[in-house]
């Protein structure tokens, strides 16, 4: 049997785990939980006893205890809810990690999309020429080899919801934005990767080189369209690299600000009842609740209708933590479990949220689940608005 008592990364976290005082303050907050009929080990708290039994040696590493430790989206809605106020996304990623390194993690479906991100540069394993597609849809759009602003499109919509990249660029293209973006240059940026365990090859290759492809484009501003990407680049990559040579921004924030410089002005009403989605990513880790809602809000017309779990107590999609790529039903019912308990209650037709991995989530529970609405990303409003 394997000692997990000899892994001392996950050991450091002995005390913080101890923490815990069992009071299931977590339990109704966990996407999870709800879905698996409450069973105590698909709570926050029951893994958190799993991962204290590992290091404390009175339990042995399984292939039970690993599906456990990966039914998590590490939606950081139990860390809210923690009267101890226990990191226990930042826990869970550091118990994947060390069962990683000893071999009996992660699930299979987190090895493949390791392997297709070495050889292809996206989870996919789609070809990396196919990155630009997307840019077929847009009319000839021609962009310089450096900039001081760099759209980093991201995985998801570049090869998935490509309606996110092309309604991105076509905004910062009314703008005037002086873009550019990497093209069939750019790589994964290993958020899958460190949020499954597997951080040695974001910490040994791909944040150093995503960083220098960056920098050698002259960059200033990087605004990605992706929460997941949002979250690593501004803060796994400093932990990793140091700090960056260049300003980090959602394009949430991007936009705010070309609407604050009047680069950017809603000339028409665009009669429209909305409510909002914070991805997990975009707000408990990072902190960013405002400026989507503001650049909703300054469009004459729309009726912004939050929902009763919203911001830092909004229920998460299912998609994050590697959830979807493991475990895709559970992930796509939580989806369907966020619509129908929040949105659809208070009448809203249209779901914005600012993330491509919601937005698949979310559509895939409307097609699963027949549920009546529509989901829209951020800059997909932005761009009817504009009338671009």
């Amino acid at each position: 049997m394997m000692d997990m008592s000899k892994l001392p990364i996950l050991k450091d976290y002995e005390e913080k785990i101890y923490v815990c005082n069992r009071c299931g303050f977590c339990r109704p907050a966990c996407p999870v939980l709800s879905q698996k009929n409450m069973e105590e080990t698909a709570s926050p708290r029951g893994r958190m006893s799993l991962i204290y039994g590992l290091i404390t040696n009175e339990l042995k590493p399984s292939m039970t205890i690993v599906d456990k430790i990966y039914l998590c989206t590490t939606c950081r809605y139990c860390y809210v809810k923690c009267p101890a106020g226990l990191e226990v996304d930042r826990i869970i990623e550091v118990a994947r990690y060390e069962l990683t390194k000893i071999t009996i993690a992660p699930p299979e479906a987190h090895k493949i999309i390791s392997s297709k991100i070495d050889n292809y540069n996206n989870p996919f394993g789609e070809p990396q020429f196919d990155r630009i597609k997307w840019l077929q849809r847009e009319s000839a759009m021609k962009l310089p080899e450096k900039a001081k602003v760099l759209y980093w499109v991201g995985c998801m919509a570049s090869y998935r919801v490509q309606d996110t990249a092309i309604t991105t660029t076509k905004i910062l293209r009314h703008a005037n934005v002086d873009f550019t973006i990497l093209g069939t240059e750019e790589g994964c940026c290993g958020s899958v990767l460190l949020r499954t365990g597997q951080r040695n090859p974001v910490v040994n290759k791909y944040a150093r080189i995503n960083v220098e492809k960056i920098s050698a484009k002259g960059v200033e501003t990087l605004v990605t369209s992706c929460a997941g990407c949002f979250r690593t680049f501004s803060k796994d990559y400093p932990e990793i690299v140091g700090d960056l040579p260049f300003e980090v921004l959602h394009v949430s924030h991007y936009i705010e600000r070309l609407i604050k410089d009047r680069r950017i002005e809603f000339k028409e009403g665009l009669p429209m009842r909305v409510t909002f989605h914070d991805p997990c990513h975009l707000g408990r880790h990072v902190g960013v609740y405002d400026a989507p809602r503001n650049v909703i809000k300054a469009i004459p017309g729309v009726e912004l209708v939050e929902m009763v779990n919203t911001r830092e107590e909004a229920r998460c999609c299912g998609a994050g933590g590697g959830l979807r790529s493991a475990f895709r039903e559970l992930s796509i019912t939580i989806a369907a479990h966020r619509l129908k308990a929040d949105a659809l209650p208070i009448g809203a037709k249209v779901l914005v949220t600012p993330c491509p991995f919601c937005i698949l989530n979310f559509e895939d529970a409307t097609k699963v689940y027949g549920i009546g609405i529509d989901i829209l990303d951020l800059t997909e409003l932005v761009c009817k608005a504009l009338r671009i």
